[in-house]
């Protein structure tokens, strides 16, 4: 058995073991014993997932790094605005399980904002479809991705709406945020491949959907 996972590539290995990590997660946020520790740990899982998913990215040109760059600032921007003024969103408010907070927003929502988008726009490009139909798709499994998400989120104290409600509003904005900035990404031209990207975008789909029915 060992032998059979050490000649595996390291994609196939790091799926794997994203496998078993959030396998894990699950565990652990529905037992009430352990669910405060893992909610503490959830910005490292954060940036360990969205590690393992770049240390396989093989193009490291200049105008990748920025345009990844700025993606994460425009995630991290338009949550500040939302947070501060209600209007993007709706009302709402950060809990403590994304970690610190700037004015309120925590910076490690930009960073999920940027592996979310970047895992799907990695499965786009090999779509046999027009751009802008693949940039419209994008948007919708972000929206999906978010349906499933909200329920969780607010049991694990990453966020909170005024009496449990989430508002239409929200599932807009996040379709036309996703919209623009897959678009930004389409008329940038970028060309990568990732083997990583679009297990780690269904193994989170497949996380939050299984915590929906044990904890939500």
């Amino acid at each position: 058995m060992w032998n059979k996972f050490l000649k595996l590539s390291r994609e196939k290995k790091i799926n794997l073991f994203l496998i078993i990590f959030f396998g894990v997660g699950i565990i652990g946020l529905s037992l009430d014993v352990t669910q405060s520790l893992f909610i503490s740990l959830m910005p490292f899982t954060l940036l360990l997932s969205m590690g393992l998913m770049f240390w396989v990215h093989r193009s490291w040109k200049p105008r990748h790094m920025g345009f990844f760059f700025l993606i994460a600032v425009l995630g991290f921007a338009v949550e500040l605005a939302g947070v501060a003024t209600g209007v993007v969103f709706g009302e709402y408010n950060y809990g403590r399980a994304l970690g610190f907070k700037i004015f309120g927003t925590p910076p490690m929502i930009g960073l999920n904002w940027l592996m979310l988008i970047y895992a799907i726009y990695a499965m786009l490009r090999k779509m046999p479809v027009h751009p802008v139909l693949q940039v419209f798709f994008g948007a919708g499994l972000m929206v999906a991705y978010d349906v499933v998400m909200e329920p969780v989120a607010m049991q694990l104290d990453m966020w909170d709406w005024p009496g449990g409600v989430i508002p239409l509003q929200n599932y807009i904005a996040w379709f036309v945020i996703s919209l623009v900035m897959f678009s930004i990404l389409h008329f940038a031209k970028l060309r990568f491949r990732n083997g990583v990207a679009p297990w780690l975008f269904f193994i989170q789909f497949g996380f939050f959907l299984v915590l929906n029915i044990l904890i939500a």
